[in-house]
């Protein structure tokens, strides 16, 4: 794997992103923010830029106010409850699953710069628990003050796809580099799966199309707006870590790391599809979207990262 050591030099409209607070952050848009991953091949941060950039980037879950998050919840109608708890469930539950299994990746990694990188998305990941942890206590309500309890009462029970890249694909491709750390088949297998199909062409996606839905009611002063919009930013330099080590994957040999990154996908296209299939169609079109924009916008979204990385879809 490359070493680069320059500092990355980003444009004002970038450098104001990177730097806002949390506060600053309600005046942000998503689309702003997921511009950071969109810089182009030549442009990549290098994996201490990505270090630098999340030392500059830190907040705090306890900062956040969840007053008004919550005098919305008390008025909200049924269907938009369950709506909201439809796709929190998946994120809740999704970051717990990524925490727990990213400590293999970290010993796996192949380089210094690598495994400093992926430390700091371990506490990422860790933070974003908690961030949902914390709004379910305070915004929907719990009886329970243990965190496995809640995890359990809130997982996802009807997604076959969602089970199928948490409960078994992720934790599987973890064992294995747990099992030989010096795999690194399966470590650009593991950094496909996770950086790419789980938080670039999944969560990404769902928190673009959330946050815009609350842009337009207006609602960018709740600390959830705020704080989803700082996971985002977070989520945004683990993307551009994970374009950045299959991009120098495939260019340090492609016959033997490319057909890998291809069968992942391909096999994981319709999990993605699957997940980002609501139990009821309202969930999505009560907000002005519809099921095929939201897809197209995810695999619109894949289909870029490939292109940075350097392959296709076809074998």
């Amino acid at each position: 794997m490359a070493v680069e050591t320059e500092r990355e030099q980003l444009d004002p409209a970038l450098e104001r992103i990177a730097h806002a607070s949390l506060k600053e952050l309600g005046d942000i848009r998503i689309d702003d923010v997921l511009s950071f991953i969109d810089r182009g091949i030549e442009n990549m941060p290098s994996y201490m830029d990505l270090y630098r950039r999340w030392e500059s980037q830190q907040w705090a879950v306890g900062d956040l106010d969840f007053t008004l998050d919550r005098q919305d919840w008390l008025q909200a109608s049924d269907m938009d409850r369950k709506s909201t708890l439809w796709s929190h469930r998946l994120f809740f539950n999704g970051e717990e699953r990524v925490t727990s299994t990213l400590a293999p990746f970290v010993w796996a990694a192949p380089s210094p710069e690598i495994e400093i990188f992926l430390s700091t998305q371990m506490a990422d990941e860790a933070r974003h628990t908690a961030f949902f942890d914390r709004w379910w206590h305070e915004v929907v309500g719990t009886g329970t003050n243990d965190l496995t309890e809640l995890l359990a009462e809130i997982r996802p029970d009807t997604n076959e796809g969602y089970n199928e890249l948490f409960y078994d694909r992720l934790p599987s491709t973890a064992q294995r580099l747990a099992s030989n750390p010096k795999d690194i088949e399966a470590f650009v297998e593991g950094i496909t799966l996770y950086h790419i199909v789980i938080e670039a062409t999944l969560a990404l996606t769902g928190q673009r199309f959330e946050l815009e839905s609350m842009r337009e009611m207006g609602n960018t002063d709740r600390g959830f707006y705020r704080g989803f919009t700082a996971v985002a930013r977070d989520e945004s330099r683990h993307v551009n870590f994970g374009i950045k080590v299959l991009q120098e994957a495939v260019r340090e040999d492609a016959p033997r790391f490319a057909p890998i990154i291809q069968k992942t996908l391909v096999e994981c296209l319709p999990l993605i599809s699957n997940t980002l299939d609501p139990p009821d169609p309202r969930y999505i079109t009560d907000y002005g979207h519809s099921e095929s924009e939201i897809l197209q916008f995810a695999f619109d979204s894949l289909n870029k990262r490939l292109r940075a990385i350097g392959i296709n879809l076809a074998a």
